[in-house]
């Protein structure tokens, strides 16, 4: 799904609680040629499978605006140009969301917090309840950004190229040891995976299965390709 797509089926809802200039902002980021992964393409990846759970939200139009702006801040190089931390693009993410919106601020807190949960997906809660469900709906939103390594196997192993891409300055055996470890992580906490029973039940299984063949490719010295 394209940008101008994504807009009218997904933006022109929210539109009415961001200033003028919005929606520019996520278009000059998430469009942005140096992006392969943490572009519009996973954006729309997420809203298309929030869209079939969508039910399941209490606040269904605070996680949409969460997944527009939880990676629109993504640079993989820092100022000195060593690898720039995870935490400072999410962070800054939180911040360009909240120089836009015209939510009010409870509002506005939630969708930080669950943009802010994604610095650690495995061990990310909600500090407390901002409204009846934000509990459950943080975990779902989490769990979504988190679907995509359920993917099919194709689809899988094209996103691990992608952020190669993203990553190209890295030496290839750097990066490959740094997402060894970060799937190994994953499969150490396979009962954090995922958090809702629907999840859990839709994505748990085939992620293992990638993560495992991933994984398994690597050690091999093979190349991930889809």
């Amino acid at each position: 799904m394209n940008a101008p797509e994504i807009r009218s089926r997904y933006w022109v809802p929210l539109r009415a609680s961001h200033q003028v200039g919005a929606w520019e902002a996520l278009d000059a980021a998430y469009g942005d040629f140096g992006r392969a992964y943490h572009s519009w393409r996973h954006i729309s990846d997420l809203l298309q499978a929030f869209e079939e759970l969508a039910a399941l939200a209490a606040r269904p139009e605070l996680i949409a605006t969460a997944i527009f702006w939880h990676d629109v801040v993504y640079r993989t190089r820092g100022a000195d140009e060593s690898r720039r931390a995870d935490f400072l693009n999410v962070q800054d993410s939180a911040d360009l969301f909240q120089s836009y919106t015209l939510m009010n601020s409870a509002d506005v807190e939630a969708v930080r917090e669950m943009i802010m949960a994604t610095t650690n997906h495995l061990e990310a809660k909600a500090s407390k309840e901002r409204y009846a469900g934000f509990s459950r709906d943080l975990d779902l939103f989490v769990d979504l950004d988190l679907s995509p390594l359920a993917l099919p196997w194709e689809q899988f192993a094209a996103n691990f190229q992608d952020i190669r891409f993203e990553f190209s300055w890295i030496p290839k055996e750097v990066f490959n040891a740094g997402q060894a470890a970060f799937l190994r992580n994953l499969l150490l906490h396979e009962d954090k995976l995922f958090r809702r029973p629907e999840t859990i039940e839709m994505w748990r299984e085939a992620a293992l299965a990638n993560i495992r063949r991933c994984l398994n490719n690597l050690s091999a010295g093979d190349v991930v390709v889809p």
